[in-house]
């Protein structure tokens, strides 16, 4: 099975990391950051108990009413991927459920980690070149294995899209590059208005428009003789949304982090603040 680890020092180890904010700069665009984990058919106070036991604070813990997911934002494990691993680990053994630990790093690289039982099921990478500037095709990402732990009856198929470059036959419907390219447009454009109210910095609009086309432009194209992959996403926390989503985890919960939610962002909803004194209620409004 792929080592979940990107390099002997991890994302870590790349200095990427010791910036504070919760939204970082890259050639101006902002990219995401995320680091979480899930917590599948679990009861909030075990995982809290678990989470103390372990020493694994402080962390958020958040889980909505119907949810089968409990979500945690540990600050230790933040863009650590040896870290995440670890503590995923722990967690899953403790408490002897399934959990699902997720980084995006910069917008570029989305991975994770499934652990059962206390074992190690599953990983992937989906850049694994990214740090080395080599163009590689993601690492891990079973979809048969990940499907166990999906409701639709077509989630094997989806996750092998989703996950893998080059999967598609050449039949399939896929979205135009013009659809995916107007797709991040409009992102950039509806949060615009918040980065702006919230870095006095940010860049104008069109410089950020104009850079989203560059990026775009200078992303890894898939040589002619092979399939090129589907959904083609731009951003990685895209690509983690649409995961989530086939899992069961709730899509705005999925992409946040300790830091987002201490600097007051994130999805709107109740968590709970675990310290190591004791625990607060608070709400993202």
């Amino acid at each position: 099975m792929p080592d979940f680890v990107l390099g002997d020092e991890g994302i870590a180890g790349h200095g990427e990391t010791d910036t504070p904010p919760a939204a970082f700069k890259c050639d101006g665009i902002m990219g995401s950051f995320i680091t979480n984990l899930h917590v599948r058919d679990a009861e909030p106070a075990a995982v809290i108990d678990a989470l103390r036991s372990l020493a694994v604070v402080p962390a958020y813990v958040r889980r909505a009413e119907g949810d089968r997911w409990t979500s945690i934002y540990p600050e230790a494990a933040f863009q650590d991927d040896v870290g995440l691993s670890e503590i995923a680990h722990a967690l899953s053994t403790a408490l002897q459920r399934p959990v699902i630990g997720f980084i995006v790093h910069d917008s570029d690289i989305l991975l994770y980690v499934l652990v059962d039982h206390g074992k190690l099921l599953d990983s992937y990478n989906s850049a694994p070149g990214f740090f080395t500037g080599e163009s590689l095709a993601p690492t891990g990402g079973q979809a048969e294995v990940v499907a166990a732990y999906c409701e639709a009856d077509d989630a094997h198929d989806r996750l092998s899209r989703l996950l893998h470059p080059g999967t598609l036959s050449r039949n399939d419907a896929q979205p135009s590059e013009n659809d995916v390219l107007e797709a991040q447009r409009k992102k950039v454009i509806q949060s615009y208005p918040k980065m702006a109210a919230q870095d006095p910095n940010t860049p104008p609009l069109e410089q950020l428009l104009a850079q989203i086309e560059r990026r775009f432009a200078a992303r890894p194209v898939t040589q002619a003789t092979e399939p090129s992959s589907a959904p083609p996403f731009l951003l990685e926390e895209d690509r983690l949304t649409a995961l989530a989503e086939l899992l069961g985890i709730p899509g705005g919960p999925v992409l946040d982090s300790f830091r987002y939610l201490a600097d007051g962002e994130g999805a709107p909803g109740r968590l709970t603040l675990i310290e190591s004194d004791g625990e607060k209620d608070v709400a993202i409004p």
